[in-house]
């Protein structure tokens, strides 16, 4: 059982990885223009055209 959680841990760090370079690599990225809507959480953040 103990490799049940070894492996949900192991998942979480690799994404946790992947989120932190995806959000290094986008810094500094253009931003949308103001007719957007867009839904900020705490660490996840939704922009999507205003219709």
């Amino acid at each position: 059982m103990d490799w049940v959680y070894r492996g949900f841990e192991t998942s979480l760090l690799g994404l946790a990885l992947c989120l932190g370079l995806a959000a290094c690599l986008t810094f500094g990225t253009a931003r949308l223009s103001g007719d957007t809507l867009s839904i900020t959480l705490p660490m996840l953040t939704v922009t999507a055209p205003a219709h």
